[in-house]
């Protein structure tokens, strides 16, 4: 008898399942249809957004490896090293140690890393984007010192990559408006 509920359960369920696929059909030819296009895409982006990104120019930013990281990320994700807009990160890193255990010794640490960019014209006019973004991520605290060093080390560079990639959306963002407003 338990074969024949599963065999009647089964059977509803693909009727459910097949009841949604008109739903999901009109809602992809209501988002073709009202024009919607993803804001930015590396393989099929266009080529006044490709030329657009490749006109900032990516300054240095700090003075340790984790700038370096996220400058060269940038500077590939942007396709050249362009004169008409001027991109100044400045990188800010902090951490905290919370889970406390009974001898006093912290669990875990959390690693927050904050970027504030400002975007110029080469003209020296104002700044066209002033924004701050942050990350954040937390590690276990194991005995190993070189395990701790090594999970900092990896959670500050993935932070670094992952906000890199936030400023290239956001720097996409403000040209495709710019190239609407054309």
């Amino acid at each position: 008898m338990g074969r024949h509920i599963r065999r009647y359960i089964r059977r509803i369920q693909y009727i459910r399942l097949a009841q949604g696929f008109p739903l999901l059909f009109l809602a992809a030819a209501t988002v073709a249809a009202c024009g919607f296009q993803p804001l930015y895409q590396a393989e099929d982006s266009t080529p006044a957004m490709r030329a657009a990104l490749a006109e900032v120019e990516v300054s240095p930013i700090g003075n340790d490896r984790l700038g370096q990281v996220m400058r060269n990320s940038l500077i590939q994700k942007l396709g050249g090293a362009g004169d008409r807009y001027r991109l100044d990160i400045v990188l800010e890193e902090a951490r905290e140690l919370y889970g406390i255990r009974p001898d006093a010794a912290a669990q875990q640490e959390e690693l927050k890393l904050t970027a504030t960019m400002v975007l110029t014209p080469a003209g020296g006019e104002g700044a066209v984007i002033d924004e701050r973004m942050t990350a954040r991520m937390s590690y276990d605290l194991v005995q190993s010192d070189f395990a701790i060093v090594t999970q900092r080390e990896d959670a500050a560079r993935r932070l670094a990559l992952d906000l890199a990639e936030r400023i290239h959306r956001r720097l996409a963002l403000y040209f495709s408006k710019r190239e609407e407003a054309s």
